[in-house]
């Protein structure tokens, strides 16, 4: 009997391991399918650029179908929890920043010190703090104009 995973299970599957860090991804990824809707044509391409190289990459690479390795996800490093969503042949970026209270909060993360059980029950915790929190106090979206380009192979 074959079962189909959950998108959860595939981007955990993915990542290696279940983290807050691809829950924040995972409620990125699934914010940006919602505020995208459909591919506007069927040769359009989404390209994601992500401002921070954090596990969070990992669910837009699943989910998204935006990788590394076809230059559909770019990477930018200015350590901040910002990613840009663009649907080629449009000008318009979707724009999704994590708010600073979230992650002030992960920042405090620690799990030094605690049993494997102990530190198994805070990694879920957390990963139930990123996936539950109201959105509005997750993150700021917003639509803005712009294009993003894919860099050449």
């Amino acid at each position: 009997m074959c079962v189909e995973k959950t998108p959860w299970e595939l981007v955990i599957d993915f990542h290696g391991h279940t983290c807050p860090g691809i829950a924040v991804g995972y409620r990125v990824a699934q914010l940006a399918q919602r505020e995208m809707g459909i591919r506007p044509t069927p040769d359009s391409e989404l390209l994601v650029k992500a401002f921070t190289q954090s596990c969070a990459v990992d669910a837009m690479q699943v989910l998204n179908k935006a990788t590394l390795g076809r230059r559909a996800l770019m990477i930018e490093e200015t350590q901040q929890h910002l990613y840009q969503f663009h649907f080629t042949g449009t000008h318009e970026l979707h724009q999704i920043r994590i708010a600073q209270e979230v992650l002030e909060h992960l920042a405090a993360f620690n799990i030094e010190g605690l049993s494997p059980r102990e530190k198994q029950n805070k990694i879920l915790e957390e990963v139930q703090f990123v996936l539950s929190i109201e959105e509005s106090a997750f993150c700021h979206y917003e639509l803005i104009p712009g294009e993003l380009k894919k860099r050449g192979h």
